[in-house]
């Protein structure tokens, strides 16, 4: 359930990592998502997350959840079309022949970059979350 201030909450939260360096167990597309998250609801996803700092361990828990996408649904439930997602949804993006995770942030998906955050065509998407 989305908290009564969520847009408030959902702008702080981009315009905190708008200049974030991507970092893996930090500002990577898992946590980014689940980040933008807790700013809308109050409660992280992946909280029972053991941390991770590198690629390998980061790859370890998507080959364990069977795919990117399964473990979104593992931590956000069942998936829904990315026609239906709104703004603060978690979406499912494909990104230079790389599947990751972003948020919906109107006719674009916000996602966690080298030079931090990024902004993606809508039509990207793959799959989206309801939040």
């Amino acid at each position: 359930m989305r908290l009564p201030n969520w847009q408030e909450r959902f702008s702080d939260f981009g315009k905190a990592r708008a200049s974030m360096p991507f970092a893996w167990g930090s500002n990577d597309c898992c946590t980014f998502a689940a980040a933008a998250v807790e700013a809308i609801t109050g409660k992280n996803p992946m909280s029972s997350v053991a941390s991770y700092t590198t690629e390998i361990a980061a790859m370890r828990l998507v080959v364990a959840a069977a795919g990117l996408r399964a473990l979104a649904c593992e931590y956000l439930g069942s998936s829904v079309s990315p026609l239906m997602a709104g703004v603060g949804d978690v979406v499912l993006v494909e990104n230079e022949g790389r599947e990751m995770l972003a948020v919906c942030n109107g006719a674009n998906v916000m996602a966690p970059s080298k030079l931090g955050m990024v902004a993606l065509d809508m039509s990207a998407a793959k799959a989206a979350w309801r939040i």
